[in-house]
């Protein structure tokens, strides 16, 4: 995994809410025969029921296929992103087409989890926050903003510096680009003096 410290980069507003997993990387393609979807990259296959029409055209009004926002880094959600089945792929596929961060009031928990696990940022922001941050990357130039996982806040183009908490072992692990096994076993002296210490008190606890 790569360290996430300082993220700059356009941000897409969605602000749907109870966007689905099976929403964000569907199993099928609109105008695709399945045999023909699952060998489809899956960057190319995001979100692709709002941004294909049934036939498979495009359609131009959807925010990541508008020229702003196709460099897309950064998503703004509604409540609940990512909720539904547990489909990993789901955070595979935002990767995949260079996002790195979504930014919504709350998440589903197994896609939140995963995200972790995948060095994917998912950051809990209030959606007042995040529809005043929508607001003023809409009249920005470029829609550019920052998250910096180092200093804990947000800074977007207009608006003071947003601070947002993120618990230390879900923090930490991202700076260092490790997932949570990882994380840990960077403990591993400390947890085999631990179990030393445990066995010789509670000898019955270890068996064999």
């Amino acid at each position: 995994m790569e360290k996430f410290t300082v993220l700059t980069g356009v941000a897409a507003p969605i602000l749907m809410t109870n966007i689905s997993t099976d929403l964000i990387a569907p199993s099928h393609f609109p105008g695709k025969r399945p045999e023909e979807a699952v060998l489809m990259p899956l960057r190319d296959k995001l979100f692709a029921n709002l941004r294909y029409h049934p036939d498979g055209s495009g359609k131009p009004d959807f925010v990541l296929t508008q020229p702003r926002y196709r460099d897309c880094r950064i998503i703004l959600a509604g409540p609940n992103f990512g909720c539904g089945s547990s489909r990993e792929t789901a955070v595979w596929s935002l990767q995949e087409a260079g996002i790195s961060c979504v930014i919504a009031p709350g998440f589903g928990e197994i896609f939140h989890d995963n995200a972790y696990q995948n060095g994917l940022l998912p950051l809990k922001v209030e959606m007042a926050v995040i529809e005043r941050i929508a607001a003023a990357l809409a009249t920005s130039n470029t829609s550019e903003m920052t998250v910096d996982l180092e200093r804990c806040e947000l800074r977007v183009p207009g608006l003071d510096p947003i601070p947002f908490d993120l618990p230390a072992d879900r923090r930490m692990p991202l700076l260092e680009g490790l997932d949570q096994l990882g994380f840990m076993l960077r403990s591993a002296a400390e947890i085999a003096a631990f179990e030393q210490r445990d066995a010789a008190a509670r000898p019955w606890a270890y068996p064999g």
